[in-house]
């Protein structure tokens, strides 16, 4: 099993910026090339994993930072289509 660090390293290297989520050691957000903001569990995935099944089980965050649900695409906070 791959360690948190070497997690955060191995997004790093896939082009992600990176932002441990503060007071929780086991989540990390992301920002993507498009300057799309993830949040995900470093026990979701594994050093190695190819990108599509990071995105795939990582969530997507709004413009407020509320997590989008994938079918609407609405922020739960402003409405607004993101």
């Amino acid at each position: 099993m791959s360690t948190n660090k070497q997690k955060l390293e191995y997004l790093e290297s896939l082009g992600f910026d990176v932002q441990p989520v503060f007071g929780d050691q086991s989540y990390v957000s992301f920002t993507d090339k498009d300057s799309i903001d993830f949040e995900i569990s470093l026990d979701e995935f594994e050093v190695g994993d190819p990108m599509y099944m990071i995105y795939r089980s990582a969530d997507q965050l709004s413009c407020c930072g509320d997590v989008l649900d994938k079918d609407y695409m609405i922020c739960p906070t402003c409405n607004e289509h993101c």
